[in-house]
C-alpha cells in the first residue's frame, strides 16, 4: 500500500470530478496544473486524444479521509 498526500483544495477538486470522465480543454489553467499532479501520483488515469486528454478517477484507489478527532477525556473515572 501506498500513501498519497494532497491537500484540502485537492480533495474539493476529487469530489467534484470523481463521477465521469472529463477533457483538459474543460478545465481552468490551475485545474489543469492540478489535475496533472494528481495523474502522477495515481489519482486520476489520463488517457491521450487526439487532440486533448481525457481523465478519469483511477477506481483502484481507495480514498482514506485524515480527519483529526479531539480526545476531551478518557472517560475513565477514579
Amino acid at each position: 500500500m501506498v500513501k498519497v498526500y494532497v491537500t484540502n483544495s485537492d480533495i474539493e477538486f476529487i469530489d467534484k470530478h470523481s463521477l465521469e470522465s472529463f477533457k483538459a480543454s474543460e478545465l481552468t489553467p490551475e485545474d489543469k496544473d492540478r489535475v496533472k499532479v494528481l495523474a502522477d501520483k495515481a489519482i486520476f488515469v489520463r488517457k491521450k486524444l487526439d487532440t486533448d486528454v481525457q481523465y478519469a478517477l483511477n477506481r483502484k484507489i481507495r480514498i482514506f479521509r485524515n480527519d483529526k478527532v479531539k480526545k476531551i477525556g478518557t472517560g475513565k473515572t477514579d
